[in-house]
């Protein structure tokens, strides 16, 4: 597989239009482990750049009020590849749980791709926080539609599942059962709210 930016674009505006069929290319590239696992460092790292630099550009208040968050981006970096490989295991185990055929290896460079994509909308973002702010929260929003569009896609193509509109309902169920764990599991460390 080519790997070049110029191709690596073109399959992701491919990707935007077919998401399914891109998701097959992308799997079809059968690369090596070690690669995917690379690929999920660079990612991650990329991502980290991209969020200090997107957050270097916010208003001083915004810096200040978000200083402990945005710390290190060694730190964003880590939590970034943590997320992602968290969310590989999350839709292998839950998509095999609902009878789904997929393999970790292709979930892992699925979710690779995916940051692909969301990196390219992240730079989109940070041009347009620059030259026309408020265009900029549109921006951002349109990004968690696409994500979520392209995560139902590609766990459907993933496990072959039929229906991209049910693999979303449960995209979503998912995400709420994770959040509501997470809040249980966190609201003992924050303590009382004021």
């Amino acid at each position: 597989m080519d790997l070049s930016l110029s191709t690596l674009l073109s399959l992701a505006r491919f990707t935007m239009q077919n998401p399914r069929e891109g998701a097959r290319m992308v799997m079809r590239a059968n690369l090596p482990m070690v690669a995917r696992w690379v690929a999920l460092a660079l990612m991650a790292v990329a991502s980290a750049i991209l969020a200090h630099l997107a957050f270097a550009l916010m208003p001083l208040e915004v810096r200040q009020a978000m200083a402990g968050a945005m710390a290190s981006p060694l730190t964003s970096a880590l939590m970034q590849g943590g997320l992602m490989l968290g969310a590989v295991f999350v839709i292998h185990w839950v998509g095999r749980w609902r009878g789904g055929a997929g393999r970790f290896e292709d979930a892992l460079i699925l979710m690779v791709w995916l940051q692909f994509i969301l990196l390219i909308l992240q730079v989109l973002q940070i041009v347009t926080q620059v030259i026309f702010p408020i265009a900029s929260v549109l921006v951002g929003y349109a990004s968690v539609g696409i994500f979520l569009w392209l995560l139902s896609n590609f766990v459907a193509e993933l496990h072959g599942f039929r229906s991209v509109l049910m693999t979303f309902f449960g995209v979503l169920l998912t995400l709420l059962a994770i959040g509501f764990i997470l809040a249980l599991v966190l609201i003992p460390f924050l303590g009382p709210v004021a």
